[in-house]
């Protein structure tokens, strides 16, 4: 008998609630609060409500919109974009909500049609739940300009800072700024300075940044090191002055960096609470299961030092594993189980796409989940999984002339797919476009079919299928019980579990229903 790779993926329950620890009368939230791949997040607050959205990199639609009465529990109502920005073609990063007189902006970066040059555009909306209307490109600077941040100074007038890269051979990276218009669509005046390496900053590409007025000073928050793989050295350092414009001092050391077991953090908001506390939204990896799930969204709270003035995090120089809930009253709830027999299209949201192959059409109606390819070759639709521990199992609608199934997909010339057609089911591999068949059977012919993969650490992948949902037979991958998915990841983007069609642009591959089960630690 084979064993699982969960061993036992115990789900008495189909939500976990956090509860007091042993010897404290305090409810705890444990990280991430936002699981699953959400780098570079952003967060505001409206009235008693919290808004938050993080990169999606070439995965669309483009940004999910979280929102939150607690920090902590958060629900996806949408995305910021359902439609690309006419401008725009794929490395969508770093969106950066912000709320002024019944408005919702977005200042996000994406690469430019034609020269691909990263810049800055802005949306806005009356609703979140609509999605934006693209304003077009507001920043357009150097060789690269990312990570848009807006702040409101105490005499109204706002401002954007961002990341320029290669404005000439002595100024090769730093932080600029500049106010903007009222309407906040447009720059006013001459550019400034907030970082510039040859004023001696310690820091290797600082990013990520965010800016808040506390006090006498201004305080800009910022990350510096390697962001983005199992390489990363990430870390937040934060800068103050009393001129905007001028005389920033940097903190001697970083404020917070990795720790067990949470690696790399960065690139994060401050958002402020009712009671005037302070909240920082950042992302992390898992120690453990790294790129292969990503970078995942943590909280800790953020307070200043009453003889020095300079800010600190409540819970240490690393990322917390476990705090006290933000709020009284209230309990962190985590699902553990997804599922969704697709009787109605409420979930369309969740699932995301390659935006840089042909759009699959993706349609759920009557209890059917379609998905066909765009033209020749393989659509997926898929969902970031929350932790790498985790089983996904499908059950396949009517057999089509389509190869239909589940899979990984890191994008779409590395992928691992097991699919049914053709009275067989295959198992094969994209590696750097390359297509190797790993393994196939022979299945009863137009027997309806269900699939399950269960993944370790989000990189070590079993496969069994059912005809009845109930008992599942071991898929045999060359005399072995598993595939290593090590070459699966992107840089910088994790990868998303979910569904395949492999076929022609006439056909279409059904699904009945989909469920993923969660082992959070």
């Amino acid at each position: 008998m084979r064993t699982t790779l969960l061993f036992t993926i115990c789900l008495m329950i189909s939500a976990v609630v956090i509860q007091a620890q042993p010897g404290s009368d305090k409810i705890k939230y444990h990280n991430p609060v936002i699981a699953g791949d959400f780098p570079d997040p952003t967060v505001i607050r409206v009235g008693k409500m919290y808004y938050a959205a993080g990169t999606t990199s070439d995965f669309a639609p483009n940004y999910p919109l979280y929102e939150s009465s607690d920090l902590v529990n958060w629900k996806q109502i949408g995305s910021v974009f359902n439609e690309l920005p006419s401008w725009a073609s794929d490395s969508f990063w770093a969106p950066e909500l912000y709320f002024k007189d019944g408005t919702f902006y977005v200042y996000y970066t994406a690469k430019r049609k034609g020269d691909r040059v990263s810049c800055i555009g802005v949306a806005t909306t009356k609703d979140l739940r609509k999605g934006f209307t693209d304003r077009g490109i507001i920043v357009d600077w150097g060789k690269e300009a990312i990570d848009g941040f807006v702040f409101r100074d105490a005499d109204k007038k706002m401002y954007i800072c961002w990341k320029a890269y290669g404005l000439n051979k002595e100024r090769p990276i730093e932080i600029l700024a500049s106010e903007l218009s009222a309407d906040g669509l447009s720059l006013v005046g001459e550019h400034f300075s907030l970082t510039r390496f040859d004023q001696g900053w310690k820091g290797s590409g600082d990013e990520g940044q965010c800016l808040v007025k506390h006090g006498d000073c201004y305080y800009l928050f910022y990350s510096v090191g390697g962001c983005c793989d199992n390489q990363c050295s990430y870390a937040i350092r934060v800068s103050r002055s009393k001129n905007l414009r001028t005389g920033w001092e940097q903190y001697p050391d970083p404020i917070l960096q990795g720790g067990e077991p949470w690696k790399c953090p960065g690139h994060g908001t401050l958002v402020t609470t009712p009671d005037n506390r302070y909240f920082y939204l950042y992302h992390s990896y898992n120690a453990t299961d790294f790129e292969y799930i990503g970078r995942q969204g943590m909280l800790d709270e953020v307070v200043w030092d009453a003889g020095t003035a300079w800010p600190r995090f409540k819970n240490g120089n690393t990322p917390s594993v476990q705090s006290e809930m933000p709020f009284a009253n209230t309990k962190q709830v985590r699902d553990s189980v997804y599922s969704d027999d697709f009787s109605t299209d409420k979930n369309l949201k969740l699932w995301q796409y390659d935006l840089t192959e042909p759009k699959p059409e993706i349609k759920i109606q009557k209890g059917v989940f379609a998905l066909s390819p765009a033209k020749e070759g393989i659509a997926f639709a898929g969902v970031s999984p929350k932790t790498g521990n985790y089983s996904f199992e499908a059950e396949l609608g009517a057999p089509t002339n389509a190869q239909s199934g589940i899979g990984v997909y890191g994008n779409s010339k590395n992928l691992l797919a097991f699919v049914a057609g053709h009275s067989k089911l295959v198992l094969f591999q994209l590696k750097k476009g390359t297509k190797e068949i790993l393994a196939e059977t022979e299945i009863p012919q137009n027997s309806k079919v269900s699939l399950k993969m269960e993944a370790l650490h989000g990189r070590i992948y079993q496969f069994s299928w059912s005809t009845d949902g109930k008992n599942w037979t071991p898929f045999k991958i060359q005399n072995k019980d598993s595939v290593d998915g090590n070459f699966l990841p992107q840089w910088g983007v994790a990868m998303r579990t979910g569904l395949i069609t492999d076929g022609n642009k006439d056909q279409t591959g059904s699904y009945s229903s989909v469920s993923i089960k969660y082992s959070f630690n």
